[in-house]
C-alpha cells in the first residue's frame, strides 16, 4: 500500500476513511445535491451514482440506503436553516430580521428541489432530520411574536402562516420555472405588503391553520408529545 492510500480523510462511522474514499463520498454528494435539487428526491441511486461517475458498488459502499443518502446531504442543510433563523433573531430590526429569514429560506428552496421535498413535505425522513425540522417551530414562533411585538407585523400572523407561505413561493418558482423561476421574489413582496402592520389593514377573516394541522401536512411526527412547541396559534 503507498503512502499516498494510507492518507485519511472525513470520519465515517466512527472511522476515518482512505483519501481515495474520502474522495468518492465528497463526490457523491456533490452529485446527489445536484441530482436532488433539479429533479427531487424520485431519482435512483443508480442516477446519482452516474452522475457522480462512480460504480453503483462504490455509492453503496458508502451510503446504503437512500435515506442514508438523504440523511447525510440534507441534515447540514437544516441545520443552516436554523443558523438564518438565529440571525434572524439578533437583527435589531425585527421586522427586517423576519424579511430575511424568509428570503433565505425562500432561495435555498427556490433552487432546490430535494430540500423542499425534505423540509416542507416530509420526504425520506430519519429521527436526526425529524428532529431538526421539529426543531424549526420555536424558531418561526420567535421571529413572529417579536415583529409583533415591535408593532411592524400584523397581530393576526401566527407562525403556522409560515411554512405555507414558504411553499406557495416554492410553487410560484415551479410555475415559471422554464421561463422566469425567480418569479418568487415578486410574490414574496405581494405577500410582505399583506403581512406588514398598517392602520389601514382590513383585518383578516380567514383563520389560519393550526400548528397540528401545518405539522401533519408537513409529515412532521411527534411521539408522546403533547402540544406544540410554539405554544398556542391564536
Amino acid at each position: 500500500m503507498t503512502e499516498s492510500s494510507r492518507e485519511r480523510g472525513p470520519a465515517e462511522g466512527g472511522r476515518p476513511l482512505r483519501r481515495d474514499a474520502a474522495l468518492n463520498r465528497e463526490r457523491i454528494l456533490q452529485a446527489a445535491r445536484e441530482v436532488f435539487s433539479e429533479h427531487g428526491l424520485g431519482v435512483t441511486l443508480d442516477t446519482v451514482a452516474h452522475h457522480a461517475k462512480v460504480g453503483v458498488g462504490t455509492l453503496y459502499r458508502r451510503f446504503p440506503t437512500k435515506e442514508a443518502l438523504i440523511r447525510a446531504l440534507f441534515e447540514e442543510d437544516l441545520k443552516r436553516r436554523q443558523d438564518s433563523a438565529e440571525r434572524a433573531l439578533a437583527h435589531p430590526d425585527p421586522w427586517q430580521g423576519l424579511v430575511d429569514f424568509l428570503t433565505e429560506m425562500a432561495t435555498d428552496l427556490a433552487a432546490n428541489r430535494g430540500l423542499h421535498e425534505v423540509l416542507m413535505l416530509g420526504a425520506h425522513t430519519s429521527a436526526p432530520i425529524e428532529t431538526a425540522r421539529g426543531g424549526m417551530l420555536p424558531f418561526l414562533d420567535a421571529l413572529i411574536r417579536r415583529a409583533q411585538a415591535s408593532g411592524d407585523l400584523r397581530p393576526e400572523v401566527n407562525p403556522s402562516d409560515l411554512p405555507v407561505i414558504q411553499h406557495m413561493l416554492h410553487s410560484a418558482t415551479r410555475f415559471a420555472e422554464g421561463s422566469r423561476p425567480e418569479i418568487w421574489r415578486r410574490y414574496l413582496e405581494v405577500l410582505l405588503n399583506g403581512l406588514r402592520e398598517r392602520p389601514d389593514n382590513l383585518p383578516l377573516t380567514t383563520p389560519s391553520l393550526s400548528d397540528e394541522d401545518v405539522e401533519s401536512a408537513m409529515g412532521i411526527v411527534r411521539p408522546g408529545a403533547s402540544g406544540s412547541p410554539g405554544g398556542d396559534a391564536g
